[in-house]
């Protein structure tokens, strides 16, 4: 008896031992960051997403819910021969996302990830409209999908810092701090 008693002290230790990882059930992280290499070239985008983790999946990882927001802005001027243009371009995206991190080791440094999300494209396009016989920029609204692997390195439970690689929102790169609560 006293040695089933002993491995069961020593289990119920060890699993308490084994939930070290950055992200946990419960837990809230933001991330706030910048992002570049897209299809219209390096501009710069501001980014800031979040998540909740909700489903352990056993030793395996977790999923988490969330979202991001996502804004850039690009301007450029020119002429040919005597019409001058002055071209604006913004997009701003917003949608839910859902990530799993990986949770095949241990650590409470280092958080691994990947996920999906979908949302909306909020964006203006410049074109040639025939009736004014002029370039004119025209809002245009359209869904889009995302798909990222990512990391982070957190210094504190509070504060670390986070970068992603994917497709699908305004930057194919972004990296930036990630607040924990």
């Amino acid at each position: 008896m006293k040695k089933i008693m002993i491995f069961l002290l020593v289990g119920i230790l060890s699993l308490s031992l084994h939930s070290q990882h950055v992200f946990n059930k419960g837990d809230l992280l933001f991330n706030a960051g910048i992002g570049g290499l897209s299809s219209d070239g390096w501009i710069p985008s501001v980014n800031v997403s979040g998540e909740y983790g909700v489903i352990p999946t056993g030793d395996i990882g977790l999923v988490s819910f969330g979202g991001i927001m996502a804004y850039k802005y690009s301007s450029w001027s020119g002429s040919y021969y005597t019409t001058n243009y002055d071209y604006h371009y913004s997009q701003f995206t917003i949608g839910p996302r859902a990530t799993w991190h990986v949770h095949a080791f241990e650590s409470d440094k280092w958080d691994a990830y990947g996920g999906v999300g979908a949302g909306m494209r909020f964006w203006t396009q410049y074109q040639w409209d025939q009736g004014t016989l002029n370039y004119v920029n025209k809002a245009k609204v359209s869904p889009y999908g995302e798909v990222y692997v990512g990391g982070r390195m957190m210094f504190s439970e509070s504060f670390g810092l986070f970068a992603e690689v994917g497709y699908g929102t305004l930057s194919a790169i972004k990296f930036g701090v990630t607040f924990g609560f």
